[in-house]
């Protein structure tokens, strides 16, 4: 399946942009043989876009450093037979009118890549719609709190449209856990999937059908994106929980599109689980690793270290060894530890370290020593 791509001027109205000088010469240059003289090209510039003689003269200039319509040059391409991709390929920066984050060095034309899709998804888990007043158009931001998942964030964006180029330092101040998505990056964003601020309420929130339909790359970069934001990698298992029924369920959809094994259930606090079982935790690793060294950018971080680890669990010979009582014992007479501590120590998962456990109480060597976060209990001995 080959990728859709979109021009910049698909990318949505008031688009400003800046481009090489030696571009605004050869328009110049063009002007001068088709039409002799500025006025009488502007002349038939303001018949398709409304700006003063004056402003148009200093943007011919090549001279001019600043953001320019990019109607402008859409039309005067038009006018002079010059082809919109060569327009294309001169562009060195762009932004809305009145924006301020802007794209810098961009490929264009933007290819909807998986890690496109993959963005979709960190807008629908963690992002929110910037809605502002006078006329300026809506935006993402992204609140993420871990600063592994934060860069990578940032380097999707400039995987897929260029460098992000920003009032704030995303990446020298760590204080800074939200970023900011470039305008029109956002409004490609929303007309592409036919969406718009509400499809990305955590109420409403749907998988935009289209990624139904595409290759198994598309649906496992959103649904990893998905896993980074709401999800957990619990024992064996990878768990989503979201208040919204709909969306557990598209996402239940793509995991049997990939044919991965899974569950659903309504918890009592009102969440609805999905639940991607520990038998297709192998399939979804070796697809993970293979789009992995396509686009680094989908690293799982610390999530996926904890999925490699319980898969090596898992295939671990199933057979009781003797040895795992002393083991155990051993490891907490070093210091007390809870069972996914223990787990992890012993190479096994977290179901069998807590039989052990259980089995160990009732000999009485070991018990409860005290409770950690989220009621967790820490094991030492008697």
């Amino acid at each position: 399946m080959a990728s859709e791509k979109m021009n910049i001027w698909d990318l949505g109205k008031k688009i400003n942009i800046k481009v090489k000088k030696e571009f605004i010469g050869l328009i110049n240059k063009r002007i001068k043989e088709e039409f002799r003289t500025k006025r009488r090209v502007y002349t038939e510039l303001i018949k398709f876009y409304h700006i003063s003689f004056s402003t148009f003269k200093d943007r011919m200039k090549r001279s001019y450093k600043y953001f320019i319509d990019l109607e402008i040059l859409l039309n005067l391409c038009k006018l002079l037979d010059i082809p919109l991709d060569e327009l294309q390929n001169n562009i060195l920066a762009y932004k809305t009118r009145r924006g301020h984050n802007y794209i810098e060095n961009p490929k264009l034309p933007v290819e909807i890549t998986p890690l496109f899709d993959m963005l979709v998804a960190h807008h629908i888990a963690d992002g929110n719609v910037v809605n502002p007043k006078n006329g300026r158009k809506p935006y993402f931001s992204y609140r993420q709190y871990d600063e592994k998942y934060r860069r990578l964030y940032i380097k999707k964006i400039e995987s897929v449209f260029g460098k992000l180029n920003h009032n704030n330092s995303y990446l020298n101040d760590k204080k800074i856990t939200k970023i900011y998505f470039p305008v029109p990056c956002s409004e490609l964003m929303f007309n592409l999937y036919n969406m718009d601020i509400n499809s990305f309420k955590s109420k409403n929130a749907r998988i935009p059908k289209e990624i139904f339909k595409k290759n198994w790359k598309h649906k496992l970069a959103f649904l990893l994106g998905i896993i980074i934001d709401d999800g957990s990698v619990d024992s064996s298992l990878i768990v989503i929980r979201l208040k919204n029924r709909e969306l557990i369920k598209d996402l239940q959809k793509i995991c049997i599109q990939l044919n991965y094994s899974t569950s659903f259930r309504e918890a009592k606090d009102k969440l609805f689980c999905l639940y991607i079982l520990s038998k297709s935790l192998n399939k979804l690793y070796q697809e993970y690793n293979c789009l992995l060294g396509e686009y680094p950018e989908v690293n799982l971080g610390y999530k996926g270290q904890k999925i490699k680890e319980f898969i090596n669990r898992i295939n671990k010979p199933k057979r009781y060894i003797k040895g795992n009582k002393e083991k155990l014992l051993l490891e907490l007479s070093k210091g007390d530890l809870t069972v996914n501590e223990l787990a992890l120590k012993l190479n096994m998962t977290r179901q069998g370290a807590r039989y052990l456990i259980k089995e160990l109480a009732k000999e009485d060597k070991i018990k409860v020593k005290s409770v950690v976060k989220y009621a967790t209990y820490k094991y030492g001995l008697r």
